[in-house]
């Protein structure tokens, strides 16, 4: 414990006596220093006590003095006074008893017979073996910390451990700025809310910056200590460390440790994952091409298995900048899992999932990816669903503007119409070659629009020019320049449909619909 001034009033060999008890006597004191200056304060630290002996007050002294006094040494973060009696002043001044009591600050009375320097060592042990104390404290954190790490439990266990130790909540972020461990003390609610949210919105601006740093939140109930883990433009996470004050020397050595064994396992989790590519996509093609039985037997042979019965084939296309961070979070999303199941495909991911085992739309907008997913489907369907993935991608990644939809499902495509679910990137390319001749037109864009209202209309001229707000005439005008920018006859059906198919394919690429 650190010396508080009630410890040293009971302290009987040093003779001290407390001239106003209703002060402020356990504030711990971080030093005792002695000092007759009129201003002490330069060379003071905070939560100091200062004895003085009051030769800076002559008898004149009065209490505008002894005020002025105190606040300077309050101001400097003085928590409590010893005067010196028998050297200038047979007894401590009742000006400076009434001025420190005023603020709050007690005085205790050193008589003759006692030196500054018995109350200095008094403090001093005291700090020492409240050192000594932090010091075994520490190697005992520290062992249970290494006994957890060689444990079965991993990380999870250590950070269980130095939330013990530290009587706090632990928290490790993912990469993707969302909490994977959570440790808290038994019993206790160490996180409230508002102090979860704050470290929420830390952890995600830290991760943005993409540098290793620290940073420390504080709240009226808990403070926050932040930590990325990782090497800059390459972080793995964050761990958040939430107590009820400010962590000492002692402490902050601890959390270094887990801090340090945090990066590592997550480093080699990692490495293990990007090991695991290769096996995984080798499993995958034995998959599609019907080779169910061997497949199923590798995955059992390292301990994973694949579920029986019904599974989604969801295709994943990250965006270039997420594209690694994106990878390992859907990775790390299928280890130990025989419920979900994670391939490298090229340059996209495939993941074969029973129904409901992952939430897509929240991992698309977390990850910043485009998913096409297919119906449920068996194992030795697994080309087909495949292919559903395939068209139902090409339609995510086409409507990739603001504010579309992330994921596309290929019941989405088929309900509306086999035309629609032809559409892919190339269809939309030459759609847009097709039609650049009437594009290219000064007026081409309205001349497409009062095209497709024609179509819609089967061809009708009142009924769609009625809709476009113009004449029959006018509009029998537009659609022959469109005939004429293409070289067809719209006459017939198939011209009709054909033109109809190129403003389908080239609207694709603006809208899944």
């Amino acid at each position: 414990m650190r010396p508080t001034v009630r410890a040293l009033v009971r302290h009987e060999p040093l003779g001290l006596r407390l001239l106003d008890p209703t002060t402020r006597l356990d504030e711990p004191l971080s030093w005792v220093h002695s000092s007759d200056l009129d201003d002490p304060s330069p060379f003071l630290d905070d939560a100091t006590m200062l004895l003085t002996t009051g030769t800076q007050f002559d008898e004149d002294a009065g209490p505008v003095d002894y005020d002025a006094y105190v606040d300077r040494l309050v101001d400097r973060g003085v928590v409590a006074l010893g005067f010196g009696t028998g050297v200038r002043h047979p007894s401590t001044p009742v000006a400076l008893v009434v001025a420190a009591s005023a603020r709050g600050v007690p005085v205790v009375e050193v008589p003759y017979g006692t030196p500054f320097i018995a109350v200095v060592r008094w403090a001093a042990d005291r700090l020492a073996e409240e050192a000594r104390a932090r010091d075994r404290w520490t190697l005992r954190a520290q062992r249970a910390v290494s006994v957890a790490a060689i444990g079965e439990g991993g990380l999870a266990s250590v950070l269980q451990v130095l939330a013990d130790q530290l009587g706090g909540s632990v928290v490790l972020y993912g990469d993707e700025g969302l909490p994977r461990i959570v440790a808290e003390v038994d019993g206790a609610a160490a996180r409230r809310a508002d102090d979860a949210a704050l470290a929420d919105d830390e952890v995600g601006r830290l991760l943005r910056r993409g540098a290793r740093a620290g940073s420390t939140l504080t709240s009226p109930t808990a403070v926050t200590t932040l930590q990325t883990l990782g090497r800059r433009e390459d972080l793995r996470g964050v761990l958040t460390v939430t107590t009820t004050h400010d962590l000492d020397l002692a402490a902050r050595a601890v959390v270094t440790s887990v801090v340090a064994l945090a990066e590592t396992t997550l480093e080699r989790d990692a490495a293990r994952i990007r090991g695991q590519r290769e096996l995984w996509r080798q499993v995958w093609s034995l998959l599609v091409s019907g080779e169910v039985d061997t497949a199923r037997a590798i995955t059992r042979a390292v301990g994973v298995g694949l579920v029986e019965g019904a599974v989604l084939v969801a295709l994943i296309r990250p965006s270039t900048a997420s594209s690694t961070r994106a990878t390992e979070a859907f990775e790390r999303l299928a280890a130990g899992r025989s419920d979900v199941f994670v391939a490298p495909l090229d340059d996209r991911l495939v993941v074969m999932a029973t129904p409901g085992a992952l939430d897509l739309v929240a991992l698309a907008a977390a990850h910043d990816v485009r998913i096409g997913v297919s119906d449920p489907t068996h194992h030795d369907r697994l080309a087909g669903a495949l292919a559903q993935a395939e068209r139902a991608l090409a339609a995510a990644v086409s409507s990739s503007a603001p504010g579309t939809e992330a994921v596309v499902t290929w019941a989405r495509i088929a309900a509306s119409g086999l035309v629609a679910a032809l559409w892919t990137d190339e269809a939309a390319a030459i759609a847009a070659v097709r039609l650049a001749a009437v594009t290219d037109l000064p007026d081409g864009d309205d001349l497409l629009t009062c095209s497709r209202t024609w179509l819609e209309h089967n061809g009708a001229w009142d009924p769609a020019a009625r809709v476009l707000g113009l004449h029959r005439h006018s509009l029998r005008a537009r659609v022959a320049k469109v005939e004429h920018a293409l070289g067809v006859s719209l006459d017939g059906f198939a011209e009709r449909a054909e033109l109809w198919a190129l403003l389908e394919a080239a609207g694709a690429r603006g809208s899944s619909s």
